[in-house]
């Protein structure tokens, strides 16, 4: 190799490895070492327009960045369309990325857009109109697209203005455009050396092929190839080649750390040194400190009183601002109360008092201080300056946080700054603009902005697509998602061009032949790139069958000289990491996790029934749930959620019992009475609402719901008017504590009646679906009622829920003898088969076998059962702590223990 050579590379990671590959010096001084001059064609394109502007023989104007490309043809294409046509039924910004494309393809592969080829095409000749108004700005600015600065480039390497080197070496390109042909051809006419460098291997690789159920099974091959194969050679390099990196990226990051670094799952690893890289990086507004900042520009940028809750929400829960790190415990319960009390649109004052009550003072200063500066700010300013004024307030609410970045936030910081910069490039195009605008034009250049972060170490094994991979060798190589519908890559036509110049030229994607001959090129390569290739694909998408890819088949056909119909299916794959392999040769010691400590003596459980429900239903849940006091946090509704209703049910019927007292003053009611009577208890009930209530309800909203209650309750107690058998109202939402065995549990009993003979019923009112079926099983599921009968003081010999609802209101429950409740039939009535099948067929048998039942559920609960064990998985679906028991990682165990074992990947 030449000091005087240049290497022209089709890709950045090509152009990185090259100049890692010092050269030793010349003139026999074997000591001094030269890096190569390595560059792809865009950073070779900028450096030489730069030392044009910079030597002053030639003004060669500066090319926009793809940003402002994008948005000086969403301007032109606004104003050629303008109002009166209808502009706002398209998708500017999506038809400006189409016209930009489509100029860097007339311009890339000469394409004729002249009167004929352009007959019938009523999108090419308007865009034509658009093309012509897009260069005459791009004139007044004195700016030029990229394609077109290296077109004039082109021009001025033949006019002899720019200084070559005498050797050029092309490297890892598949393909040329026709610009790229006549930057050759200048190159020549120049006397330069133009060569074209070759980095595969001489002979083709050892060649095998697979196919899985789906895409998640090919991944987890891979990845289990690969952990494998570093297990045996760490030093190899390795590649993972997909023609879709995207669709797969995440699933190959979480199963490549799950295998190589198990410790990524902590929260303070995430910058840590990998073994892998993936070529594709993720837009920069995913990263959580831009996400942050961002969330905080939105917030302050709104200039009404009302703040949404979800977007606080997320505020406080997040990290990177004033606070994060001292007052997360706090933000997070101030969080919990603004969800419990606040409807989703709050106000700032509330949440200043929120904030207060909740001891933050610098999350409150902070967030205080940055809206008033908000508030202070110009109505319209450049791009430029709003870059300075976000910087400004962003600083003012403390971001980055209060602890000291990681390498990768660090860097995502950086990345950030720098977009802010180049913000001033809109200046020209924009003009002075309002905050919400030129938050918009910043979210969106992070949004399209790919984040990368660099690399620690030497990965040894690389993610790539397959551009990506040009001119890259490996030890070996697997090739995934080889399936028809990827590989060859679909056609894809630009909509603004006629179809016919396109495929004439054999544009990029202009045709399915283009494709297959451009596939063909990229899959020649790629069997040379290593001595040991695996080539894969996927049979299934969900419910879609999928074929392998024709190229696969050719290679097969080729190797085996077999139909594809007779290859092996590999089996589902398990990863087994290279920790778990260590640590298998180490003896392990095994903690029970199913048992929780014991119920402390006097310890009083909050929540009623339900922790015994739960119990049943799954102890982890109770235990979660009731004893470590675990719970979803509530999402914050306008109005009354549909627990909020019912509360107001009971409560409007407490009021109404309370002054009518027995079913005889109730039937002594007129209708006129009635509703007076009903209609002071649902003010009480409104009243003792709001007074419990952060935010009291609208004034129109109370009517509707005052209005809604009438006609429910008259509903209701219509059906109290006809029960058979007299009643007396001996209490409402009584609240009690009831022993069960050792364990004290707080309830509130809904209502207690004396029937006609003496006896006592207890009711239960629900405004929603009710079941009774449980409660002959060993484990009682619904055991509020049956709770209230066995342990209760007062002997009862009727249990029943009230469904207080529009639509068939009733009672469901059992009795001792028939005729206490309308519809609720005696446990020895020969149709309740369930209790009888159960020899439940008396009173007292039904008693002792909801205590013994409830008892042991008790008993569980003191001892600390605490296992993740349950009978339906739809039983859970109420659970609020789902999370913690982890149902998708214990299927997996499950399926392991079934055998679900590795394939020879």
């Amino acid at each position: 190799m030449s000091f005087n050579t240049l290497y022209l590379c089709a890709t950045s990671r090509l152009a990185q490895t090259l100049r890692q590959h010092n050269l030793p010096g010349s003139h026999g001084q074997t000591n001094l070492w030269r890096t190569p001059q390595a560059l792809t064609l865009d950073q070779w394109q900028a450096q030489c327009a730069e030392a044009l502007l910079l030597s002053g023989e030639l003004d060669l104007p500066p090319a926009l960045s793809a940003e402002s490309e994008r948005l000086l043809w969403e301007i032109v294409l606004a104003s050629a369309l303008g109002e009166e046509n209808g502009s706002a039924l398209f998708d500017l910004p999506g038809l400006a990325e189409e016209a930009q494309a489509a100029h860097a393809l007339c311009i890339h592969w000469d394409l004729p857009l002249t009167s004929h080829s352009l007959a019938g095409s009523d999108e090419g000749r308007a865009f034509v109109r658009w093309q012509q108004s897009f260069l005459e700005r791009c004139k007044k600015l004195q700016r030029l697209s990229a394609a077109d600065q290296l077109r004039a480039l082109v021009e001025r390497i033949g006019a002899g203005h720019v200084q070559l080197p005498e050797h050029i070496v092309f490297a890892g390109f598949d393909r040329f455009t026709a610009l790229e042909k006549m930057l050759i051809a200048a190159f020549e006419a120049r006397a330069c050396t133009v060569t074209y460098a070759d980095f595969t291997l001489p002979h083709e690789a050892q060649i095998r092929h697979r196919h899985y159920p789906d895409r998640l099974a090919e991944c987890h091959a891979a990845v289990a190839w690969a952990s494998a194969y570093l297990a045996d050679k760490p030093e190899a390099r390795l590649a993972i080649v997909t023609p879709d990196l995207a669709a797969v990226r995440s699933p190959l990051s979480h199963l490549l750390d799950a295998a190589l670094h198990p410790l990524s799952l902590r929260p303070d690893s995430a910058a840590m040194a990998r073994s892998y890289n993936l070529s594709l990086g993720e837009a920069l507004a995913q990263q959580p400190l831009i996400a942050t900042a961002l969330a905080l520009l939105r917030l302050l940028g709104r200039g009404r009183e009302q703040v949404a809750q979800d977007e606080l929400s997320a505020l406080l829960l997040s990290a990177f601002w004033a606070g994060d790190d001292s007052e997360a415990d706090a933000r997070a319960l101030a969080d919990a109360r603004l969800r419990r009390n606040q409807p989703s649109t709050t106000t700032w004052q509330k949440v200043w008092r929120h904030l207060g009550e909740a001891h933050c003072p610098l999350s409150l200063h902070a967030l205080r201080t940055a809206r008033m500066n908000a508030q202070t700010l110009a109505g319209k300013q450049t791009p430029s300056q709003w870059a300075h004024s976000f910087q400004t307030l962003l600083q003012s609410a403390g971001w980055p946080g209060e602890r000291t970045l990681n390498s990768v936030e660090f860097q995502a910081q950086n990345a950030f700054l720098q977009l802010c910069g180049e913000f001033a490039e809109y200046d020209e195009l924009l003009g002075p603009i309002r905050f919400s605008a030129a938050l918009q034009r910043l979210s969106e250049r992070c949004r399209k902005r790919l984040f990368q972060p660099q690399t620690l170490g030497t990965p040894r094994i690389q993610v790539l697509g397959v551009l990506e991979s040009a001119g890259l060798q490996f030890d070996a190589l697997w090739f995934l998602g080889m399936n028809d519908d990827r590989w060859p890559p679909p056609a894809r036509l630009n909509a603004l061009l006629p179809a016919a110049i396109q495929q004439e030229a054999g544009s990029n994607r202009a045709s399915a032949s283009v494709e297959l001959s451009f596939a063909r090129q990229v899959q020649k390569r790629l069997l040379r790139a290593a001595p040991q290739i695996t080539l894969s694909w996927a049979e299934n998408d969900g419910n879609r069958i999928l074929r392998p890819s024709p190229l696969l088949q050719a290679e097969e056909a080729k190797e085996n000289a077999e139909p594809l119909a007779h290859t092996e299916r590999a089996d589902p794959v398990r990863v087994i990491t290279l920790a778990a392999a260590r640590a298998a040769c180490t003896p392990l010691a095994r903690l029970n996790d199913a048992k929780a400590p014991g119920l402390a003596a006097g310890e009083l459980l909050e929540g009623g029934s339900g922790v015994l429900r739960a119990q049943a239903l799954c102890p982890a849940w109770a235990y979660y749930r009731y004893r470590l006091g675990a719970t979803a946090l509530e999402a914050p509704v306008d109005g009354l959620d549909s627990r909020l209703r019912g509360s107001l049910v009971h409560l409007a019927l407490q009021h109404f019992w309370e002054s009518t007292r027995d079913q005889d003053r109730l039937r002594a009611q007129d209708e006129s009475t009635r509703h007076e009577i009903l209609a002071a208890a649902i003010e009480n009930a409104l009243n003792d609402f709001a007074a419990h209530d952060d935010t009291p309800l609208p004034a129109n909203f109370r009517r509707l719901e005052a209005a809604r209650l009438q006609r429910l309750l008259l509903r209701w107690l219509k059906l109290e008017d006809e029960r058979p058998s007299a009643f007396t109202v001996l209490s409402c939402e009584e609240e009690k504590t009831l022993a069960v065995g050792n364990l004290r549990i707080r309830v509130v009993i809904d209502r207690v009646d004396q029937l006609a003979d003496g006896s006592c019923a207890v009711l239960d009112y629900k405004t929603g679906k009710v079941e009774t079926h449980s409660w002959v099983d060993a484990r009682i599921s619904e055991p509020q009622l049956p709770l209230y009968a066995a342990f209760g003081d007062t002997p009862m010999a009727c249990v029943s829920f009230a469904r207080v609802v529009l639509d068939e209101p009733g009672f469901s429950g059992v009795s001792a003898v028939p005729e206490q409740l309308p519809k609720v039939m005696a446990v020895n009535h020969e149709k309740n088969k369930p209790y009888l099948q159960s020899g439940l067929d008396n009173w007292p048998a039904l008693l002792a076998h909801w205590r013994d039942s409830i008892c042991e559920l008790a008993a569980e609960i003191e001892h600390g059962a605490a296992a993740v064990v349950f009978a339906d998985e739809n039983a859970l679906a109420y659970c609020e702590v789902t999370p913690l028991l982890r149902l998708a990682e214990r299927r997996r165990l499950w399926q392991e223990a079934s055998g679900w074992e590795a394939s020879d990947a």
